[in-house]
């Protein structure tokens, strides 16, 4: 790690990304507080998450079209230009005036949106800039910033909320993505797949995306895995629209105690991307992979078992954990497996697929919660991960097989 870390362009990216995130997950925390206090029910944020998981699902396959075709940098910057300036908009009109809740859902779906697009262009970047030996590395690197991101967060989310409100949130987190900004300028960069994007035959984003329907349809065990793999992340995104109610309804506890569990979640997931080295190599990464699956079902159950605010914020530490294991073997073996040109639409398809299963279990709780609570919810996302679990042990024979012969070739076109 140290050796990639000393690389002047991954410095940048790795702080460029430390700032936005910090500034993603401080605007996420702070209106899914609000929503709930505001309104006492889990009515309008599950509206709002189901509004917005239609919206990335509309536009998913497009973006991943354009991930392949245009400057990885160039999207990740208007990415963080245009956080910049909704984000300060809305915060000159919380200086003067008070919010309405329709902005509030708009500023939630602008949110997500750039997090739908920014994950799979990162991805791109990262294999387009940098050598496969570093792959591992930059990946726990960058979810270890990811992670400390979001501590951040939810320690001065906790804070500023209550003494400031959300206008002081909104204003810093302005100014979180414009030093973003200015910091992945400096990266040294070309677009490796400009002049094949401009000889290629003009064709429709469908066209496009159906390549990667096609590329993944011919490799085995690749869409049970593909789809199994984003599990732990629908979860987490679900959990995301519990949390708050569980905390807020079932535990009586304030806002200190939610943004503690989103503090204690990074912490663990920073601990994950350090250690994931290590337990890949004495367990091996499918196998470690699986193992986290399971445990992160046993913690959802204990969630609820063991109804108590410290527990919970215990609890949440182990979410993170496993969330950020399974992450990182996942993206890293998309960029063993993955060729460049075909990144951003594989991922953005497999994207779409996590969306509609969001959108159906969103869909679910929004209807249930009010009657049945949180604690049904939290039952459901672990019997859904265990689930994952056995198509990640199904398909793990036939994708080692095919990461084997990737290393081959790329060992061999080294020697050569």
């Amino acid at each position: 790690m140290g050796e990639v870390f000393r690389n002047q362009n991954f410095r940048r990216l790795f702080f460029s990304n430390l700032f936005s995130g910090f500034g993603q997950g401080m605007t996420m925390i702070g209106i899914s507080w609000y929503l709930v206090e505001a309104t006492g029910s889990a009515s309008l944020l599950g509206s709002t998450m189901l509004l917005s998981s239609i919206l990335t699902l509309l536009v998913g396959p497009y973006s991943g079209t354009l991930i392949d075709r245009f400057s990885r940098k160039a999207i990740l910057q208007i990415e963080q230009l245009g956080g910049f300036v909704v984000l300060a908009l809305l915060a000159v009109w919380g200086f003067w005036g008070s919010y309405h809740e329709w902005m509030l859902v708009l500023l939630y779906m602008a949110t997500l949106f750039m997090f739908q697009i920014h994950e799979p262009a990162q991805a791109a970047f990262v294999q387009e800039t940098f050598t496969p030996k570093h792959y591992k590395a930059i990946n726990s690197l960058l979810e270890i910033e990811n992670q400390t991101a979001l501590v951040l967060a939810g320690g001065f989310a906790g804070m500023i909320l209550g003494k400031f409100g959300l206008h002081v949130v909104l204003l810093f987190n302005a100014l979180t993505y414009l030093i973003a900004f200015l910091m992945l300028s400096g990266i040294d960069y070309v677009f490796t797949l400009g002049n094949q994007a401009e000889k290629s035959p003009r064709r429709s984003w469908v066209e496009q995306f159906y390549q990667s329907w096609v590329y993944i349809r011919e490799r085995r065990g690749f869409m049970i895995f593909g789809v199994s793999a984003l599990v732990p992340f629908i979860a987490v995104m679900l959990a995301n629209l519990l949390n708050p109610i569980f905390v807020s309804q079932v535990l009586r506890e304030d806002v200190k105690i939610y943004s503690l569990g989103e503090v204690t979640y990074s912490i663990g997931a920073v601990g994950a991307g350090i250690m994931l080295a290590w337990f890949s190599r004495k367990l091996g990464a499918f196998s470690y992979m699986v193992l986290n699956y399971v445990f992160m079902a046993i913690v959802f159950v204990l969630t609820i078992a063991i109804p108590n605010g410290w527990v919970f914020v215990l609890l949440s530490a182990f979410i993170g954990w496993c969330n950020v294991s399974t992450r990182l073997i996942r993206q890293t073996l998309y960029m063993e497996l993955l060729p460049n040109r075909y990144m951003g639409r594989v991922m953005s398809f497999f994207k779409s697929i996590g969306t509609l299963m969001r959108l159906t279990l969103l869909a679910l709780f929004t209807v249930m919660l009010d009657s049945t609570g949180t604690q049904v919810g939290y039952v459901v996302l672990a019997s859904f991960l265990i689930l994952a679990a056995l198509g990640i042990l199904f398909s793990m024979r036939l994708l080692m097989r095919q990461v084997d012969k990737a290393e081959t070739v790329t060992g061999q076109g080294s020697a050569e």
